[in-house]
């Protein structure tokens, strides 16, 4: 239905708008954002609701942040933010106080949703690449909570992708992510923008409500988004031949030509529950082999207690739109000699010493704003809790900032 003029639908536009673009820098893609903001949201009365058309049957958009209920993960489980439902107006608000509530944490964000708003859409999607969140088309079943439920207490469940859509409007909130994933049977479809005006009929106050689809400065600023956020052809092609009526389910061949995803979601498991938390996603087949993280690698000079020396090799990786860094370190006493985990060391990371200990294959995994906080500016300090020289060093420090790969690293986790 078309807002109704000072309604709290209708001063959406604005707040929307103030959402998008406070504080922001608009550069090449915030400027395309911006057009189609400027557009979706001008003249809020008259041009009330320009959106795809509305699915039906689905409740309003449901957005929870979610704990793993794997037992095997405790105590330190994954967590994502789940947004499955309908998008409604002020859906975007309510995403902007998810992501607010996190306080600088990252993760990644499920969704699933037939369509609603494009404005919401558009919003939550900015939103998204402004913060670096990855985002997937996978669904949450969460314990003891109904699809239908309005809140979740205690939120625990895990991440599924069958069943998972994203339609209409939802992928503008895809488009979003820095990392985009996709299962292999996924559901993403698009369709004309419908814009529905009123206008004056007769006395009486009496209105006409006309719709307008595929409007061409509706058209060419819906583009405009999409290009910035890295997505091509043939996407806003399908969407200019498939009537609002109707949805245009793509193939996985033209989500992944078109890179509205850029990474193939593993569907047993779709969420990482150790290391560098985040999304468990590869390359499509056909597409160059890489890995879904970035790794930075170095050496630093260990001394043991006992006078020996060795090195210390550290691997870090991160993955774009993760939360967590890991860490990899393994020993060696010489050049010659094997290599073996670094197993039990303590790594104190910045000033007030946030201590990480290293599991039994070497690894341990930091919070993101921590290891910012440290890595362009000091070292992560390594530390062994024996210091026996005859089964391990005593301590190395590790320069991140000097490490190989460090710089892209780092870019991309603390931007």
């Amino acid at each position: 239905m078309p807002a109704k003029p000072g309604s709290a639908e209708g001063r959406w536009p604005s707040l929307a708008l103030r959402l998008l673009f406070g504080a922001l820098a608009v550069d090449a893609a915030q400027a395309a954002i911006l057009a189609l903001a400027a557009l979706l949201f001008t003249c809020a009365d008259s041009l009330a609701d320009l959106r795809p058309s509305r699915p039906r049957g689905d409740p309003p958009m449901r957005i929870v942040r979610v704990m793993s209920s794997d037992p095997a993960c405790q105590p330190n489980c994954a967590e994502w933010i789940s947004a499955e439902g309908r998008i409604m107006p002020g859906t975007g608000a309510a995403f902007a106080k998810a992501i607010a509530n996190l306080r600088g944490r990252r993760l990644p964000v499920l969704v699933s949703s037939g369509g609603g708003s494009l404005t919401d859409a558009a919003a939550m999607g900015q939103l998204i690449r402004q913060k670096r969140l990855a985002v997937a088309v996978a669904r949450t079943l969460i314990e003891r909570c109904p699809a239908r439920a309005g809140a979740c207490p205690d939120p625990k469940g895990q991440a599924i992708t069958g069943g998972a859509k994203c339609a209409s409007a939802c992928p503008f909130i895809l488009a979003g992510g820095v990392e985009r994933f996709v299962g292999p049977a996924a559901m993403v479809g698009v369709h004309q923008i419908t814009a529905v005006t009123k206008e004056p009929a007769g006395a009486a106050a009496r209105t006409r409500v006309k719709k307008v689809y595929q409007p061409a400065r509706a058209d060419q600023a819906a583009e405009n988004y999409l290009v910035a956020m890295g997505v091509g052809h043939p996407v806003m092609e399908l969407m200019r031949k498939t009537p609002a009526a109707r949805i245009r389910w793509l193939s996985l061949a033209e989500i992944r030509s078109s890179r509205l995803a850029t990474l193939a979601l593993d569907a047993p498991a779709p969420i990482l529950t150790s290391g560098a938390n985040g999304l468990n996603g590869h390359a499509f087949e056909g597409d160059s082999l890489r890995d879904a993280a970035i790794t930075a690698h170095g050496d630093a000079p260990a001394a043991s207690a006992g006078g020996g020396s060795g090195d210390l090799e550290t691997t870090i990786s991160y993955r774009r739109g993760g939360g967590a860094v890991d860490l990899a370190l393994v020993e060696r006493d010489a050049p010659e000699k094997p290599q073996r985990p670094a197993v039990g060391w303590t790594l104190a990371i910045g000033p007030d010493t946030l201590s990480v200990k290293t599991d039994d294959a070497g690894h341990a995994t930091i919070p993101v704003a921590r290891f910012c906080a440290q890595a362009r500016d000091g070292k992560i300090v390594a530390k062994a809790v024996s210091e026996d020289s005859a089964t391990g060093f005593g301590s190395a420090g590790v320069d991140v900032a000097a490490m190989n790969g460090a710089n892209a690293l780092i870019d991309e986790a603390c931007p």
